[in-house]
Formats: C-alpha cells, sequence, structure tokens
C-alpha cells in the first residue's frame, strides 16, 4: 500500500511539473493554430500558453513552429490594421487542456510585425516589467494592451504579428497573428483615422473613477504554488471572482469573492471597510474576511492608478530602423538568459515605444 500510494504521488508531482505551469497565450488577434481561429483546421495547439522547451518537447521555432502555415488556409489574415493605427491585443488563460493557465504576476513582454515570412521581427512596442497585467486575471478582458502600428509598416495581406513574454521564472512564450496591412494609398487622414481594434471591448467598471479597472470576471484558473502574492516573491494576486448571479453588484462598487464570502468594496476610495455576504461558512468571521477584501481592494486600486498613467517613451523611428524582437531567450541552448525572481526582463534593446512597468519589481537586463 505505500508504494502504490508513493508511485500515485510521484505520478501528481510529475504531472504538475509537466502541465502544471500553464501560462498566457495571444487570445486576440487570434493565433496560429488557436481554438479561437476561425482558420484553424483539425486539433487546435494544446501547448500555446506553454513556454519554448516546456514539457520534454523540443524547442519549436518562431511562433510556436507554425509559420509553415503561412501560405495554407489556415494561415489567411484574421484582422486588417493600418499603418498609424491605435489599436491592441489581448492574452488569456484559458487551455485545450485540463490545465487552465496563470498570469505569473506579471513579466515583460514585446509586440512587433515580420513583413518577411518570419524570417526578421521587428520591434513595435516593448512593456518593460507588469505585463500580463498584475491587477488582471487570466481573463482577456483584463489582460488589453494598447500600441500603435508603425506609420511607416509595409503593407502586406499575410504580415505576421508575434507577442512574446519573459516571466520571473525565466521563461520565454511566443504567439503569432497573421494580420493583413492596409496599402499607403488606403491610408485615411489624420482626423479620419481607424479606430482601435478589439476582438471585443474590456468590460466598463461601475464607477469612472476608476477607467481602466475591469470587473472581475468568475474565470479562475486553480491556484498554482508558485503564484502566491503572499510569498517573499509574490506571483498572482488573491482569487478574485464576480458575485453570484442572483446578488445584483452594488452600483458604485468592486467585488470579490474571498474565504468563501462574496465582499463588496467602494470603488471612490479606499478607507471604507468592506460588506461581506453570503458567506458559507457560518463559522467565518466576517470582520476578518471584511478586513482583507478591503487590503486586497487598496491593491488593485493602487495598481489600476498606476496603471491608468503607464510611464511610456516613443519617438519617431523608421520601420527598417527598428531593432529586431528578442527571441533567443530563456530556453535550453539560448544565447541569452534573464536573471529571474526577483527581477523582470529590461529589453537591452526595446525599441522607440516603450511602456515602463509599475515599479513593483525591479528591472534587469538579460546576460549571456
Amino acid at each position: 500500500m505505500y508504494n502504490t500510494s508513493l508511485f500515485t504521488l510521484v505520478l501528481a508531482l510529475a504531472f504538475f511539473v509537466h502541465f502544471g505551469a500553464s501560462h498566457m497565450h495571444l487570445e486576440w488577434p487570434p493565433t496560429l493554430k488557436a481554438a479561437n481561429n476561425p482558420h484553424t483546421q483539425g486539433e487546435a495547439d494544446p501547448y500555446l500558453n506553454y513556454n519554448y522547451g516546456c514539457c520534454g518537447r523540443e524547442v519549436p521555432g518562431p511562433c510556436k513552429g507554425h509559420l509553415d502555415l503561412l501560405g495554407t488556409d489556415e494561415g489567411k489574415p484574421v484582422v486588417t490594421w493600418a499603418p498609424g493605427q491605435k489599436v491592441n491585443f489581448t492574452l488569456s488563460g484559458s487551455s485545450t487542456t485540463e490545465v487552465q493557465g496563470g498570469t505569473h504576476y506579471g513579466g515583460s513582454c514585446q509586440a512587433g510585425f515580420s513583413t518577411d515570412g518570419g524570417k526578421t521581427f521587428k520591434v513595435a512596442a516593448t512593456w518593460n516589467g507588469n505585463c500580463p497585467h498584475r491587477g488582471g486575471t487570466t481573463d482577456p478582458s483584463t489582460q488589453v494592451f494598447d500600441f500603435t502600428v508603425p506609420a511607416d509598416l509595409p503593407a502586406g495581406e499575410r504580415n505576421v504579428f508575434a507577442w512574446t513574454w519573459l516571466n520571473r521564472e525565466k521563461e520565454f512564450n511566443m504567439n503569432c497573428a497573421v494580420v493583413s496591412i492596409a496599402n499607403s494609398e488606403d491610408l485615411q487622414t489624420p482626423d479620419e483615422q481607424p479606430s482601435p481594434s478589439s476582438a471585443a471591448p474590456p468590460p466598463s467598471p461601475t464607477s469612472s473613477s476608476v477607467p481602466k479597472q475591469p470587473s472581475p470576471t468568475p474565470s479562475t484558473p486553480p491556484p498554482q504554488a508558485d503564484e502566491d502574492p503572499s510569498s517573499e516573491t509574490p506571483q498572482q494576486p488573491p482569487t478574485q471572482a464576480q458575485p453570484p448571479s442572483t446578488q445584483p453588484q452594488p452600483t458604485g462598487s468592486a467585488q470579490y469573492t474571498l474565504e468563501g464570502c462574496t465582499c463588496s468594496c467602494p470603488y471612490q476610495t479606499w478607507s471604507p471597510a468592506c460588506s461581506c455576504y453570503e458567506c458559507k461558512s457560518p463559522a467565518t468571521k466576517r470582520h476578518i474576511v471584511e478586513r482583507k477584501a478591503l487590503e486586497l481592494h487598496k491593491r488593485d486600486l493602487y495598481n489600476a492608478a498606476k496603471l491608468n498613467v503607464p510611464a511610456r517613451r516613443s519617438e519617431a523611428v523608421a520601420w527598417n530602423s527598428r531593432p529586431e524582437m528578442l527571441l533567443d531567450i530563456d530556453f535550453a541552448g539560448a544565447a541569452c538568459h534573464s536573471l529571474g525572481n526577483p527581477y523582470e526582463v529590461e529589453f537591452p534593446d526595446p525599441g522607440p515605444d516603450v511602456v515602463e512597468g509599475d515599479g513593483e519589481y525591479q528591472l534587469k537586463p538579460p546576460v549571456s
């Protein structure tokens, strides 16, 4: 009996190591071979959430190894963007496997394009820290990232948009979507520029005092051991969820599910106490849960305030002069590696459009 139990434990640990470290992937625009890509044929790639080199698999090439689809029906564009247009991408923790993703409480990201079929990728925008958003969840409505398509990006029917992510666990991930870039003669005047593109507008909060803080969502991944914000090196904010549909959300409030209770906290100030109700256990000391909810709400408001005014530097740089995206990092055989916890990556050549993080973690460049 002892040996059988030990064997079961070893199998469970092996499953967690290989498959329990699921992360995030590009939700919008839909990435190549994704379940939400209308052009995907057959089964979707179950490893879009996972970092390069995970799960005992060989390290794929750029775009998870799916660039061979560019000349096929599966490589048709999923969206049309115009040079100079303000657009966005979203991230998701959903998965075609039973294991849901996790934000790893941030990291650093880059977005860029390839106009030569994936031979080279140039930087469009860089996020040094806080990507994915620490205040968000694995729901894409809480992970929206705005940027501007380079004004002189060459037109093309099947250009490749790329997103990369480096987290503090020294893991690298990359997803790509095929996009159509409009011809320069089709560009509109500045007063007629296209509106920002989006898979779906993120939900608006119940109060205008926090314009970029989306409502919490009911889809919450299982807790991950390496993503506990109460540990010495926090990885993920505490679980958040919307209240049951039978309970209307009070006006001007944010709501959390904490220790079996539904808690309502005011959006407009940090000082009033949160109110908790519908606690599953009658033995729950409600006033203690309310204090914990208030601390969580304070942190969310603080992060939201910083996200509303990110430090951004932007300058006009010709497309051909932009740096290439950092792709050869943080996997077996890579040319360089990040320092990992407790640092987030500072890209050594971030390009002209940079969004600095919220300062929760110190930034350090990778080393060769």
